[in-house]
């Protein structure tokens, strides 16, 4: 005998899961409904992921802070018609977002952002010269930065030990050793 209110059947679609993702909204302004979406879970494969898309941005807050919700639904979630790792009901998911482009925003890597928010930067006398900049984004690998420099400006990213405002520097390309740098000042 059941007693009223017991649930006895719990029905899932096998055709499109939709997975509600939170963020803080301060991000919000990087996403688009339509946007394509990355799922991965720490029970799956190493590098396996699933895509999906984001359907909405759900206009009520999660309760517990001020996160946004999101709504992103992925086509055959049990992997039935196609390759990758099933979806399981209250799984813990990462999402990783494709955002729209931002020309505004200027892409360093992680490393030439110092402590302070700062930036050393040569100028066109090769002299090291430092900068504040206001990040819109600081990634482990990657930062945007949305104000303090201007485009074309050369960033230093490596080989700084005891920087200093004004010090000459010599400009090393990309595969560069330091034995080619001793041979050109030969």
């Amino acid at each position: 005998m059941l007693s009223q209110g017991t649930e006895v059947l719990h029905l899932v679609g096998v055709d499109q899961f939709w997975v509600r993702a939170s963020l803080p909204g301060e991000w919000l302004d990087w996403l688009q409904e339509g946007s394509r979406v990355s799922l991965s879970s720490s029970g799956w494969p190493a590098g396996e992921q699933r895509e999906g898309t984001l359907v909405s941005i759900l206009p009520a807050l999660e309760e517990n802070g001020l996160q946004a919700q999101l709504l992103i639904a992925v086509d055959d979630p049990l992997a039935l018609n196609t390759q990758g790792p099933a979806l399981r009901l209250g799984d813990v998911l990462r999402v990783s977002f494709t955002t729209r482009t931002r020309p505004d925003l200027i892409a360093l890597p992680s490393a030439a952002l110092r402590p302070g928010e700062q930036v050393w930067w040569v100028d066109e006398d090769n002299r090291l010269q430092s900068t504040q900049v206001t990040l819109a984004y600081r990634g482990q690998e990657e930062v945007l930065i949305r104000s303090g420099l201007e485009p074309g400006q050369r960033v230093v990213t490596a080989g700084l030990a005891q920087p200093q405002e004004g010090q000459e520097v010599r400009i090393r390309q990309r595969g560069d050793t330091p034995a080619q740098d001793e041979g050109a000042a030969q």
